[in-house]
């Protein structure tokens, strides 16, 4: 008999009684307190922060990368520069600077519809390049450049080779600026990703920029590497494969969602692996690593999974139907890995979010969980990543971006929180982070 799987509501398997987080605040639950002066993502009655659970970045953009590199000129820097460049621009311990130009006519351009690239120009760190593509992104978070109601905190997308063939900084061809309305702390994303590549996890790099539009500063951003055909390079023996993000109408291994809920980042845009895992999931009969170990690398998947609840990061796959990058591997018979995306909203807490390791809404989830060897599997992979988690300084990987971006998030003109919001959060934090792997065993039961 099949187990039919839908992504259609809440499965949640019992588990130990809930560990809690107790970190002193200014309520009786220990919760922080919200910060009514904020500039983005507000309700506009109460003046509260809204988690209005939708992806940081849903973009729906199709990346015209094909995983094949048809660079027709040899004036390429070597490799190793191209190298020494990327990890200079994505050092966590500097500050990038990033000044943008834009017309009037472009900037209006973007504030009609800031999906679409306009023409513009950037120097990064001092190198100039003319002619490149600017548009705004976001979901949630999405802001425009018209600053008359107070709301314009923009996140940008660069495309240096968008009007110039070839143009790149060292091998990199585009730029992700995140404007973090979304985040507290301004700085989850930084110390997550970099904790994920310490770990050797598959993840983006980030660190901070400083952003200017039009010799005006617009503040502290998150400076995100692009998930694209370089993403993969760095990343994979063949490159060439089917590379997705989940779209804005988000994205599972369901009928419904394979036309809209998966958007090419890299490759052809085939989508047969995805129909592949869509077709074992509507006959399966609840064993996990036979049925579903052709289609995805279940060691993989069990190890993503594990990291996510290792560090919170409840607000994307499998708990949510968003936030996720899959590659189609052609070095393992085309099975799907997956990294995770908008990591915003980590250290999550049950008590106050309602999510947990267990609480999912896709159809990989149900299907793990309908399992009891996947679930014993899932239970020791998580083992492991907190006793990884806790075996690393990742207060200090915090404290380094705290120290880092503090002068710039009180100076922010365009700051989405007060600084003592920001510095009220970061000290909540500075309590969760030692004693997150303890409240994670708890949860588990471990």
């Amino acid at each position: 008999m099949s187990i039919v799987l839908a992504s259609v509501a809440l499965l949640v398997l019992p588990a130990c009684d809930p560990g809690t987080i107790s970190i002193p605040g200014d309520d009786d639950t220990g919760r922080p307190p919200r910060d009514t002066d904020t500039v983005s993502d507000t309700d506009t009655d109460t003046g509260e922060p809204v988690d209005t659970d939708t992806p940081e970045d849903t973009d729906v953009e199709v990346i015209d990368d094909t995983g094949e590199d048809t660079d027709t000129t040899d004036d390429t820097p070597p490799e190793l520069d191209d190298d020494a460049i990327y990890e200079a621009f994505f050092d966590p311990a500097v500050i990038q600077t990033i000044d943008i130009t834009l017309s009037d006519v472009a900037i209006n351009q973007l504030n009609v519809d800031g999906r679409e690239y306009v023409e513009g120009s950037v120097t990064i760190n001092g190198e100039a390049f003319d002619s490149v593509g600017v548009r705004l992104k976001g979901s949630s978070t999405y802001q425009d450049l018209d600053c008359g109601d107070g709301y314009c905190k923009a996140g940008f997308k660069i495309k240096l080779n968008e009007y110039v063939e070839d143009q790149r900084l060292g091998n990199l061809e585009r730029v992700t600026l995140n404007n973090m309305t979304s985040d507290y702390t301004q700085s989850k994303e930084i110390i997550i990703y970099q904790l994920l590549q310490e770990k050797s996890q598959l993840a983006s790099r980030a660190n901070y920029a400083r952003v200017t539009l039009n010799g005006q500063a617009w503040g502290l951003y998150l400076n995100l590497e692009t998930a694209d055909d370089r993403w993969l390079r760095r990343r994979f023996d063949d490159p060439t494969g089917n590379f997705f993000g989940t779209a804005s109408s988000y994205g599972d291994f369901y009928g419904p969602y394979l036309d809209t809920g998966w958007v090419p980042k890299s490759g052809d845009g085939d989508k047969s692996q995805i129909e592949a895992v869509t077709a074992v999931l509507d006959t399966y009969a609840g064993d996990f690593f036979a049925e579903l170990g052709p289609v995805i690398n279940t060691d993989q998947w069990l190890e993503y999974w594990s990291w996510c609840a290792a560090t919170g990061n409840y607000d994307g796959y499998p708990f949510t139907i968003n936030d996720v990058l899959i590659y189609a591997d052609p070095a393992d018979d085309k099975r799907f890995v997956f990294a995770p995306w908008g990591t915003d909203e980590t250290w999550d807490e049950v008590q106050y979010s309602g999510r947990n390791w267990n609480v999912v809404t896709s159809r990989l989830g149900y299907a793990c969980l309908a399992d009891p060897l996947c679930v014993s599997a899932l239970k020791t992979q998580i083992d492991l990543a907190v006793t990884e988690y806790e075996s690393m300084d990742v207060l200090g990987i915090a404290q380094a971006a705290w120290d880092l971006s503090e002068a710039d998030v009180q100076t922010d003109p365009k700051r989405p929180f007060t600084p003592d919001y920001v510095w009220y959060y970061r000290d909540y934090y500075e309590g969760v982070i030692p004693v997150y792997g303890d409240y994670v065993r708890a949860q588990v039961g471990l």
